[in-house]
């Protein structure tokens, strides 16, 4: 797979989660594809668990591709996303690590937080209550 092709397999998931299709968006996945949030946040093996797992999305529902990496000769990508609902002033951010095979996902691993649903917002760096920052070392 291709970087190219990497990002148009993404972008069909997106799409098949925009469009409520979990059939589509369980495609983008081999037929043992393991997607999980570790460490111990979800777990979903096979098209048969993804399929029930993508099913019962809200309207609305969106998954914006922020950023994509591909190494080809590991066949492995990563990509920053925002993962929502429309008009929602909060959503997950995350990475997923994604291993392919035979141009189909293998393996999904996502890491996410919440935060505001705009990008800019989220990573702005001004107005916020910083849990760890330089006053934690300086008091210690």
């Amino acid at each position: 797979m291709t970087g190219d092709e990497f990002r148009a397999l993404l972008q069909r998931l997106a799409d098949a989660w925009g469009a409520l299709d979990a059939d589509a968006a369980t495609e983008c996945f081999t037929d043992d594809a393991v997607y999980m949030q570790p460490p111990d946040e979800q777990l979903f093996a096979g098209r048969e668990q993804l399929r029930a797992y993508f099913g019962p999305l809200d309207p609305g529902t969106y998954l914006r591709l922020d950023n994509v990496w591909f190494d080809e000769a590991a066949q492995r990508g990563a990509c920053e996303f925002t993962f929502g609902v429309g008009g929602q002033e909060v959503a997950d951010h995350g990475v997923a690590i994604v291993d392919v095979a035979d141009g189909r996902m293998r393996a999904w691993r996502e890491y996410l937080v919440k935060g505001p649903a705009d990008q800019d917002r989220f990573l702005a760096t001004n107005g916020k209550a910083w849990s760890w920052h330089i006053g934690n070392l300086e008091q210690a």
